[in-house]
């Protein structure tokens, strides 16, 4: 099947013709991140774009990020945690605002610290659902954390997953196996495990 991709020197971005884009939603997605990259070089001012290192990283996008990571802990701390999943939130978009040729270590590191606080922000107003999105990302991300598995299981253990609560507190375990918040959660989990079937006693 042969489809035209059409140039428009306006916006100076490729383009299928909306049929072609329905039938093939694949090809539309990798067209439309062509443009996102292609848009970030002409908007750098060179052809080609700098080498992604910590030295050219936006040091300005930095400072604002960690403001709204210390003022994201800071409303934690002082018990507004709505307040401190919204700063958080704002801080997460600005992280993946970034220029797509920056240092991915670099964003990493920010990205990692947001969805932790995040997470735990969710977990105190009750949100277990998005406090498990955001574990379940951070273990894709940092699989060695016992901390994660901890996330992800307290937020299983409260949507009701108690058997994925209890295999999440275990890996955590395996990596720290005198973490006493996880040993804690897991009696606590089988336990919960017992009663549902039938052999609590």
């Amino acid at each position: 099947m042969n489809i035209a991709i059409n140039y428009d020197t306006k916006t100076r971005k490729l383009q299928l013709p909306a049929q072609a884009a329905a039938l093939v939603p694949q090809l539309n997605l990798e067209i439309e991140q062509l443009n996102v990259l292609t848009g970030e070089i002409i908007a750098s001012g060179s052809e080609v774009p700098l080498p992604a290192t910590l030295e050219t990283f936006n040091k300005d996008l930095s400072k604002m990020i960690k403001k709204l990571y210390e003022g994201g802990v800071q409303a934690f701390q002082a018990g507004k945690y709505s307040e401190a999943v919204k700063q958080l939130s704002i801080g997460i978009e600005m992280i993946s605002r970034r220029h797509k040729f920056e240092s991915f270590q670099g964003t990493l590191q920010e990205l990692s610290l947001f969805l932790m606080s995040r997470a735990d922000s969710y977990l105190k107003t009750k949100d277990y659902l998005k406090a498990f999105n955001d574990a379940d990302m951070l273990i894709g991300m940092m699989m060695c954390t016992p901390d994660n598995f901890l996330r992800r299981g307290v937020s299983n253990y409260f949507l009701g997953n108690y058997e994925d609560a209890r295999a999440d507190y275990q890996r955590g375990l395996s990596f720290d196996e005198d973490n006493a918040r996880l040993q804690t959660e897991l009696e606590i989990c089988l336990d919960k495990i017992l009663e549902e079937n039938g052999d609590y006693l």
